[in-house]
């Protein structure tokens, strides 16, 4: 499988500027409109609307306490493609130019599409990350207090349940996350907050 194929979206949490301060960075890039949706939308967000149609969101992130709430503001992508990674990357500088910056709080999360990924394939790259979780996480820096609450390292009971169960579709690995198998996962679910979230 060409890794170039996934489609990938991007959550980037910031603090040290505003909501609109961080709209307008990204606006300087990608072009298009800025818009103050706010309530009663979900996280009071700013969209920067492009030409092409994808809207880049920016939304209020009250995981960021170290910071008054009006310095804090999440990044959310539209679905992106290999194509998009210099785009990505340029408003990343673009963020970073207008005085927005990670703190320990701040996270990144990345969604990939999982479409073109078989079950096997999703166990296999569990079971890879599991193996070199320690390694990742040293690496990355992730700090404790994340890596108790944001961050977990993956169950090793889910691996178990992989390496019994060898799943060959998305549903059977679903299954075997949830205990269940769980069509519509609720957002907020306990599992959610891993390394690595199926």
């Amino acid at each position: 499988m060409d890794l170039r194929a996934l489609r990938y979206g991007v959550e980037v949490e910031t603090v040290g500027q505003t909501r609109l301060t961080v709209a307008h960075a990204i606006q300087s890039v990608v072009g298009g409109t800025v818009q103050h949706v706010g309530h009663p939308a979900c996280y009071d967000p700013y969209e920067v609307t492009v030409a092409d149609g994808r809207i880049w969101r920016v939304v209020a992130d009250s995981s960021l306490s170290s910071v008054p709430a009006e310095l804090r503001a999440e990044v959310v992508t539209p679905i992106l493609t290999y194509a998009d990674l210099p785009l990505l990357q340029a408003v990343i500088r673009a963020l970073r130019l207008a005085g927005a910056r990670t703190c320990p709080q701040a996270g990144m999360h990345v969604h990939v599409g999982a479409e073109r990924l078989t079950g096997k394939a999703l166990a296999n790259l569990a079971k890879l990350v599991y193996k070199q979780e320690p390694l990742i996480l040293m690496a990355l820096g992730v700090s404790p207090d994340r890596l108790a609450r944001y961050t977990k390292p993956l169950d090793p009971a889910f691996i178990a349940r992989l390496t019994r169960g060898h799943p060959r579709s998305t549903d059977e690995v679903n299954r075997l996350w949830y205990g269940r198998y769980t069509a519509a996962p609720q957002r907020y679910d306990q599992t959610r907050y891993q390394t690595v979230n199926f």
